[in-house]
C-alpha cells in the first residue's frame, strides 16, 4: 500500500502514539481488556475467538498502538481535516469479545470518545461485511451510522437488518443498506445516495471506513464492485467539506491496494480510473433505489 500511495499521491506520515488501557475501556470490559493481556503473554499462536481473530505473544503492545492511531488521528484532526489509518476499522469486536479479525473495536472508540468531546459524528461504512459491533455498541447513541454492505441472510456477520434503526437517543441513526451478493459499481453508487443525509445531519467529523474487500478480486467474494466505486466514495466524502478521519478496514486481495489508494485519490478530488466498471441486473438496481427512498425523511429529522 505504502509502495503505491508513495507513486500516486501527496502525503505525510503521523507517528502514532500508544493508546492506555483505560482507552480501551471506554468500549471493553475488563475482564476482556484482561483476557487480551493475557493472551499476549502467550508463547504461541491461538484464537480469541471461535477461529478466525488471532493471538499471538506481544498482541496487547500492538492493539496499543493501532487504538493509538486514533487517538493520534483525533489530535492531529484539529489542524488537518483528512486522515487517513490503513491498519484498522475493526468494527466487528463486541465489548466482551473479539469478532471477525478484530481483537476490538476502534471505531467505535474513536466515535465515542468525539461524541464525549461534544463532535457531531457520522460514521460511513462500506466494508463488505455489516459492522455488527460497531452498531450493537453505538445503537443507542446519537451517533449517526450508514452501513453499506453485502447481505444474503448468511454472508459473515449475518447482521444488518433494515428495521434494525437504533433505541432511545439513538432511535433512526442506525441506517443499514444490504446490496446483494455480487453487485456491481451502479448498485454500490446508487447506494451511495444515502450520504445525502448527511446534509441534514451535519456532522463536524465524518469517520469512514473504508473496507474494500467489495472488490470483484477480493478473496472473500461478496460483491463485485472496482476501484472505481472506491474513488466515487472518496469524492462523494470530499464534497461535504467536513474533518474525515478513514480507516482501511477489510480488502484480501491483490486489488486491495490500489483500491485503497483510488479512494484516497478521490478524497483528493481526483476523479480516477483503473478498471471497466461492472453493471448489475435492472431489479437489483431498482431494488436499491427503493431501500434508499425509505430513508429519505430522515433528512426531515436531522435538519
Amino acid at each position: 500500500f505504502i509502495k503505491i500511495a508513495k507513486e500516486k499521491l501527496s502525503f505525510i506520515q503521523i507517528k502514532p502514539e500508544k493508546a492506555k488501557i483505560e482507552d480501551l475501556l471506554t468500549v471493553h470490559t475488563k475482564e476482556y481488556v484482561d483476557k487480551l493481556q493475557e493472551a499476549s503473554k502467550i508463547p504461541y499462536l491461538g484464537f480469541l475467538d471461535d477461529g478466525d481473530t488471532v493471538h499471538y505473544p506481544g498482541i496487547f503492545d500492538d492493539i496499543l498502538l493501532v487504538l493509538g492511531s486514533s487517538l493520534t488521528a483525533i489530535k492531529y484532526s484539529s489542524y488537518l481535516d483528512r486522515i487517513y489509518i490503513p491498519l484498522g476499522g475493526f468494527h466487528h469486536a463486541l465489548p466482551n469479545k473479539a469478532m471477525g479479525f478484530c481483537p476490538i473495536n476502534d471505531v467505535a472508540i474513536t466515535a465515542l470518545k468525539l461524541y464525549e468531546k461534544g463532535e457531531r459524528v457520522a460514521i460511513v461504512d462500506v466494508d463488505a461485511h455489516h459492522g455488527n459491533g460497531l452498531q450493537q455498541i453505538l445503537y443507542d447513541k446519537p451517533i449517526l451510522k450508514i452501513n453499506i454492505f453485502a447481505y444474503d441472510g448468511h454472508f459473515f456477520p449475518g447482521t444488518g437488518k433494515m428495521d434494525e434503526i437504533g433505541e432511545r437517543e439513538g432511535r433512526y441513526y442506525n441506517i443499514n443498506i444490504p446490496l446483494p451478493l455480487g453487485s456491481g459499481d451502479d448498485v454500490f453508487e446508487a447506494s451511495l445516495e444515502i450520504l445525502d443525509l448527511l446534509e441534514s445531519f451535519d456532522p463536524t467529523y465524518i469517520i469512514a471506513v473504508v473496507g474494500v474487500d467489495g472488490h470483484r478480486d477480493d478473496q472473500l467474494k461478496s460483491l463485485n464492485l472496482t476501484t472505481n466505486s472506491y474513488n466515487l466514495l472518496g469524492l462523494k466524502l470530499r464534497r461535504f467539506k467536513k474533518k474525515i478521519i478513514a480507516y482501511g478496514g477489510g480488502g484480501y486481495g491483490q486489488m486491495s491496494a490500489l483500491s485503497m489508494v483510488n479512494f484516497l485519490e478521490g478524497l483528493m478530488g481526483k476523479i480516477v480510473s483503473y478498471e471497466e466498471p461492472t453493471s448489475s441486473k435492472k431489479e437489483i438496481l431498482f431494488d436499491i433505489k427503493n431501500k434508499i427512498s425509505r430513508f429519505k425523511g430522515l433528512s426531515y429529522l436531522f435538519s
